[in-house]
């Protein structure tokens, strides 16, 4: 069964910030999630850092670096199969209610929305 949300983390040698945004990924109170890494040339220990949490919903991918952001995460666009799509940088952290909270707001818009549309 595919999870609801990709999470995409696009990095190029951030490994010492990386454990850290992993760390806030794992600690979600909302858990039907994928986590796609997309390392863009990295020649740090990046691997090392994704291998060391032992999870299968993460998925790691090496690409040779293209100079920017927008590659590594439109390779992430490409792997993902949740129905919804969060970005994450690497050198970021979320609260651990994030995407629970996201959730609660779409549902609501959902409902205004289709209220109006009646």
């Amino acid at each position: 069964m595919n999870p609801l949300v990709s999470i995409i983390i696009p990095t190029y040698n951030r490994a010492e910030y990386l454990k850290r945004a992993l760390k806030s990924v794992f600690s979600q109170t909302f858990k039907d999630f994928e986590v796609l890494v997309m390392d863009d040339g990295s020649t740090d220990n990046t691997l090392e850092i994704v291998e060391s949490f032992k999870e299968e919903r993460i998925k790691y991918e090496w690409a040779e670096n293209f100079g920017g952001p927008a590659a590594p995460r439109n390779r992430g666009l490409r792997f993902a199969r949740g129905e919804y799509i969060a970005f994450l940088d690497s050198d970021d952290e979320w609260i651990t209610d994030k995407i629970e909270k996201q959730f609660i707001l779409l549902k609501k818009s959902k409902l205004i929305f289709l209220n109006f549309s009646k």
